[in-house]
Protein backbone atom coordinates (compact mmCIF):
# COMPACT_ATOMS: atom_id res chain seq x y z
CA UNK A 1 0.00 0.00 0.00
CA UNK A 2 1.37 3.40 -0.75
CA UNK A 3 1.50 6.09 1.78
CA UNK A 4 -0.58 8.99 1.45
CA UNK A 5 1.05 12.50 1.49
CA UNK A 6 -0.98 14.08 3.85
CA UNK A 7 0.33 11.34 6.27
CA UNK A 8 1.24 12.79 9.34
CA UNK A 9 4.26 10.43 10.01
CA UNK A 10 5.79 10.93 6.79
CA UNK A 11 6.13 14.34 7.89
CA UNK A 12 7.59 13.68 11.30
CA UNK A 13 10.02 11.87 9.98
CA UNK A 14 11.18 14.54 7.58
CA UNK A 15 11.18 16.76 10.76
CA UNK A 16 13.25 14.26 12.76
CA UNK A 17 15.83 14.25 9.46
CA UNK A 18 15.99 17.65 9.11
CA UNK A 19 16.70 18.18 13.37
CA UNK A 20 19.35 15.45 13.15
CA UNK A 21 21.01 17.44 10.01
CA UNK A 22 20.85 20.48 12.22
CA UNK A 23 22.29 18.89 15.13
CA UNK A 24 24.97 17.26 12.70
CA UNK A 25 26.11 20.87 11.11
CA UNK A 26 26.01 22.52 14.62
CA UNK A 27 28.43 19.94 15.84
CA UNK A 28 30.66 19.57 12.74
CA UNK A 29 30.69 23.69 12.66
CA UNK A 30 32.00 24.08 16.13
CA UNK A 31 34.54 21.31 15.48
CA UNK A 32 35.90 23.24 12.39
CA UNK A 33 36.07 26.36 14.53
CA UNK A 34 37.69 24.86 17.61
CA UNK A 35 40.40 23.45 15.26
CA UNK A 36 40.61 26.31 13.80
CA UNK A 37 41.40 28.13 16.74
CA UNK A 38 43.93 25.41 17.42
CA UNK A 39 45.54 25.93 14.29
CA UNK A 40 46.00 29.58 14.28
CA UNK A 41 47.82 29.50 17.69
CA UNK A 42 50.00 26.88 16.57
CA UNK A 43 50.79 28.96 13.23
CA UNK A 44 51.29 32.05 16.08
CA UNK A 45 53.55 30.19 17.88
CA UNK A 46 55.75 28.82 14.52
CA UNK A 47 55.71 32.22 13.18
CA UNK A 48 57.09 33.51 16.43
CA UNK A 49 59.47 30.75 16.27
CA UNK A 50 60.66 31.95 12.51
CA UNK A 51 60.86 35.63 13.80
CA UNK A 52 63.35 34.40 16.29
CA UNK A 53 65.11 32.54 14.02
CA UNK A 54 65.73 34.75 11.50
CA UNK A 55 66.71 37.45 14.26
CA UNK A 56 69.39 34.91 15.35
CA UNK A 57 70.67 34.23 11.47
CA UNK A 58 71.31 37.84 11.37
CA UNK A 59 73.25 38.10 14.18
CA UNK A 60 75.15 34.90 12.92
CA UNK A 61 76.22 36.89 9.72
CA UNK A 62 76.95 39.38 11.56
CA UNK A 63 79.57 37.84 13.71
CA UNK A 64 80.63 35.95 10.58
CA UNK A 65 81.19 39.03 8.84
CA UNK A 66 82.95 40.59 11.99
CA UNK A 67 85.39 37.40 12.00
CA UNK A 68 85.94 37.70 8.48
CA UNK A 69 87.15 41.12 8.50
CA UNK A 70 89.52 40.73 11.48
CA UNK A 71 90.89 37.67 9.47
CA UNK A 72 91.52 40.08 7.01
CA UNK A 73 92.82 42.70 8.57
CA UNK A 74 95.57 39.86 10.47
CA UNK A 75 96.20 38.16 7.22
CA UNK A 76 97.51 41.78 5.89
CA UNK A 77 99.39 42.14 8.97
CA UNK A 78 101.12 38.62 8.15
CA UNK A 79 102.18 40.00 4.63
CA UNK A 80 103.51 43.08 6.60
CA UNK A 81 105.74 41.29 8.72
CA UNK A 82 106.35 38.70 6.21
CA UNK A 83 107.58 41.51 3.71
CA UNK A 84 109.60 43.50 7.06
CA UNK A 85 111.53 40.29 7.76
CA UNK A 86 112.66 40.02 3.85
CA UNK A 87 113.70 43.28 4.17
CA UNK A 88 115.53 42.60 7.12
CA UNK A 89 116.92 39.62 5.66
CA UNK A 90 118.17 41.21 2.77
CA UNK A 91 119.52 44.03 4.26
CA UNK A 92 121.46 41.78 7.17
CA UNK A 93 122.82 39.43 5.25
CA UNK A 94 124.46 40.66 1.68
CA UNK A 95 126.74 37.65 1.52
CA UNK A 96 125.33 33.72 0.39
CA UNK A 97 123.28 32.28 3.11
CA UNK A 98 124.32 30.12 5.25
CA UNK A 99 124.30 26.41 4.34
CA UNK A 100 125.25 26.89 0.95
CA UNK A 101 127.89 24.85 -1.65
CA UNK A 102 130.64 27.40 -0.37
CA UNK A 103 130.89 25.94 3.21
CA UNK A 104 133.73 24.53 4.58
CA UNK A 105 131.86 21.96 7.06
CA UNK A 106 130.52 20.26 4.46
CA UNK A 107 133.05 19.62 2.53
CA UNK A 108 135.17 17.74 5.09
CA UNK A 109 131.86 15.69 6.18
CA UNK A 110 131.38 14.07 2.61
CA UNK A 111 132.22 10.73 1.56
CA UNK A 112 134.11 11.91 -1.48
CA UNK A 113 136.50 14.32 -0.21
Amino acid sequence: MKESASDFSIVKSYVELKAKYDSEMRALAESTHAQEGKYKSHIAMLEGEITKQKDHIKKLEATVQELTQKTTEKDEQIRNLGAQLNKIKMAGAPGPPPGGADDPKKSKFGIFK
